[in-house]
Formats: structure tokens, sequence, C-alpha cells
């Protein structure tokens, strides 16, 4: 039995989470809110500037790759034009740049959420018992051998 527990417990560490809150500090639901949406107001700012920057590298190193082909055109390809596709590292750059910018959007959604949600204060009812204040409700269940 007491390998049976040892097991469950082990097992059980991988699911469970803990951050140490100070409880000294806490926050107004419109502090929070305030927070959250500036958080959000930045992660946009920097994933457009980012998309923005991204998508002009792409259209430089293609206008650059096209202008070497219109000169080698040009010339017939009578004249060995070095360095054709100057531009490529230019679209890389620019295709990494603008992937980048994902995981701002991604962030600034969910800060976005977190606003919506720290000015909702909704009551968490069981039963008859209502509790204010919580963001989370945990139940306990006690299984005795």
């Amino acid at each position: 039995m007491k390998f049976l527990y040892l097991i469950i417990l082990v097992c059980s560490f991988h699911i469970s989470e803990a951050q140490a809150i100070d409880s000294t500090i806490t926050k107004t639901p419109q502090e929070l809110y305030d927070f959250h949406t500036l958080k959000q107001k930045r992660n946009k700012t920097a994933a457009w500037i980012l998309v923005g920057s991204g998508l002009i590298m792409t259209m430089s190193g293609l206008v650059i790759n096209s202008t070497d082909e219109a000169a080698e055109a040009l010339t017939l390809g009578l004249v060995d034009i070095e360095e054709v596709n100057k531009g490529d590292w230019l679209i890389y750059t620019g295709g990494a740049t603008s992937l980048a910018s994902i995981p701002f959007f991604i962030s600034g959604s969910k800060h976005k959420s977190k606003a919506t949600l720290s000015l909702k204060g909704e009551q968490n009812l069981v039963g008859n018992i209502t509790f204010r204040k919580f963001n989370n409700l945990s139940v306990e269940l006690k299984i005795d051998f």
C-alpha cells in the first residue's frame, strides 16, 4: 500500500504547478487592467513593427534579385554578372523577422483576455457558499483506506 502511495505521489509531480505569490502586495482590479492593457499595447506594437520591417526586407531582397536578373537578361548572358541573387540573405532575414512577430501577437491576445477578466470580478458559487475575490476554485477529495 505504501508503494502505491509512492507511485501516485511521484506520478502527480508532473501534473502539479506552483507559484510563490507575495500576499502583502495585492493589486486592485483597475491596476491589473491597466498593467495588462499596457502589456498588450506594447506587444502589439512590437509585433506590427516586426511584421512591417520583415515585409520591407523581403520585398527589398526580391527587388534586388529581380534587378540582377534583368541586368543579366539585358546583356543577353554575354557578360557574366558576378553575385547573382545578392538579395537572398535579405529575403531570409525578412521572413525570419516576420515569423518572429507571431509570439508577440499571441502574448498580446493573452494580455487582452487577462485585462478583461481582471475587471469582471465574478463570484464563485458552490452550493450555498459564495467565494469572492478568488481567481481559482479547487476541490479536495479525501479517500481513506
